[in-house]
């Protein structure tokens, strides 16, 4: 393994330069939507020149696929990977969506700017559109491949079929959101999104006769 050498004074100012300007490019969503968000205003909010953020993502397109990343791509990997080790499908299914509630009161922001993007997507901007498209046909497939996983290791019960689950659950997650931020202090998402996943555990869950079923016929193998 390569030793990981310290970052000098360049790449440190660039790596915070880049992180305030993302966080400036959240604020301008949540207040005012994608299409108002400029390359200029961002740099301008963060601090610095009007054409830093031009200098640094090139382009709208690339400042939002940056964004999104930061908000959803980084929450996977610090929050919700190391805690899969080892899971049968069902719990990582139920890790996921834990997490996903528990985000609703730690990352009120970022959460609030996503859900910003995504319902703005349904307009005409196509690189909005076409990036929250491949981000929730993602998330589908990420649910699907737990209740794929959860069929094999006999923790969801036969007869499911993941890719349909797997919408449906996605959609209920989306609707929590739109209530949550048209009217935040109208609903308790989080005992709403409680009652969600004791729901789907319950209405996934094999039956302990299959489970000991299952088992029996994996012992035969080996």
């Amino acid at each position: 393994m390569e030793a990981q050498h310290p970052l000098n004074g360049h790449q440190i100012r660039s790596e915070r330069s880049t992180r305030l300007l993302l966080r400036a490019a959240a604020e301008l969503v949540a207040e005012g939507g994608y299409q108002l968000m400029t390359l200029a205003t961002v740099g301008e909010r963060a601090g610095y020149s009007r054409s830093l953020a031009t200098a640094r993502f090139g382009s709208k397109a690339k400042l939002l696929e940056a964004l999104v990343e930061e908000i959803v791509v980084r929450w996977s990997v610090e929050t919700v990977e190391p805690e899969l080790q080892d899971l049968s499908g069902l719990d990582a299914l139920r890790v996921m969506l834990t997490e996903i509630k528990a985000s609703y009161e730690k990352s009120p922001r970022s959460l609030s700017t996503l859900y910003a993007l995504i319902f703005e997507a349904v307009g005409p901007i196509p690189e909005l559109r076409d990036r929250f498209v491949a981000f929730h046909r993602n998330q589908r497939t990420r649910v699907a491949t737990y209740i794929r996983s959860g069929l094999r290791d006999g923790s969801i019960r036969t007869g499911i079929d993941p890719d349909e689950q797997a919408a449906m659950i996605v959609g209920q997650l989306r609707g929590v959101g739109y209530l949550w931020k048209l009217d935040p202090d109208g609903i308790d998402s989080g005992a709403v999104l409680a009652a969600f996943i004791d729901q789907v555990v319950r209405d996934l869950a094999a039956a302990p006769r299959q489970v000991e079923n299952d088992l029996h016929v994996e012992h035969l193998r080996v």
